[in-house]
């Protein structure tokens, strides 16, 4: 896998055009869900969620385009959720903010600053490690994806934050690609909790203070999905499911 390319990255500098006003369901307790898949198809891809440069939703692309993206909503006791399965590495983005720069969803990362999201891995790349250029592949990542950071080569990129269940690398272990602007955080190592669900919460706030070493702006700017194993040349089959933002208990 190329991570998230420098040539992606540059695309969520520019403006994303979303079809439709749409709304996110909010919790009596103020969380935000982001996305559960439970209104989306099964068998389909996505209903809301763009394709990796965030040009357009995947349902709107062809058929031939959209077969390269190899995720799809699956359901199991009642329950909706995203599977990948395979080797290519193309990652999903749910954009926040419009062409207008607009923060469509009234996202405050300061009101809601937990991302929380589940994840079942059933298939991870053999020998991967994220903080390789050769074998950096991952059974399941979640990016948080923020504005614009340092110059990398003549042009800015977004800072994002990579958090990544790892084949090889310990939990807790931290790295960062694309000259510092993206930060990697291990949250799950291993196969030992493989086919079963797992979530996790990380406080974004401070998670981007102790990685950037600044604040964090108040509206990120998308959320994105990549599982992949071109690198290593491994099958990999992960879910994904209920991506919140709550508030700090």
């Amino acid at each position: 896998m190329k991570l998230i390319s420098y040539s992606l990255l540059l695309c969520l500098l520019f403006p994303i055009t979303l079809q439709a006003q749409e709304s996110l369901d909010r919790t009596n307790d103020g969380a935000i869900l982001i996305e559960d898949f439970e209104n989306d198809p099964v068998g389909e891809l996505p209903q809301r969620w763009y394709d990796r440069d965030g040009n357009k939703k995947l349902i709107n692309h062809s058929v031939d385009f959209s077969e390269h993206y190899l995720y799809k909503v699956l359901e199991d006791a009642n329950n909706k959720f995203l599977r990948y399965q395979g080797v290519t590495a193309k990652h999903i983005s749910f954009p926040l903010i419009n062409e207008d720069k607009d923060n469509i969803y009234n996202i405050d990362l300061y009101e809601t600053p937990i991302l929380s999201w589940k994840v079942r891995a059933h298939k991870l790349p053999k020998n991967a490690n994220e903080k390789s250029s050769d074998l950096n592949d991952s059974v399941a990542s979640i990016y948080v994806v923020f504005d614009m950071g340092r110059i990398a080569l003549v042009k800015k990129v977004p800072k994002s934050i990579r958090y990544t269940w790892s084949s090889t690398l310990p939990e807790g272990e931290t790295g960062s690609k694309l000259f510092g602007n993206q930060q990697i955080i291990v949250v799950e190592s291993g196969d030992e909790k493989t086919g079963q669900w797992v979530t996790f919460e990380r406080n974004l706030i401070e998670d981007y203070r102790r990685m950037f070493g600044d604040d964090p702006p108040r509206h990120p700017l998308a959320i994105l999905i990549l599982s992949d194993g071109n690198s290593t040349d491994s099958y990999v089959r992960a879910d994904y499911d209920d991506i919140m933002l709550k508030p700090k208990k």
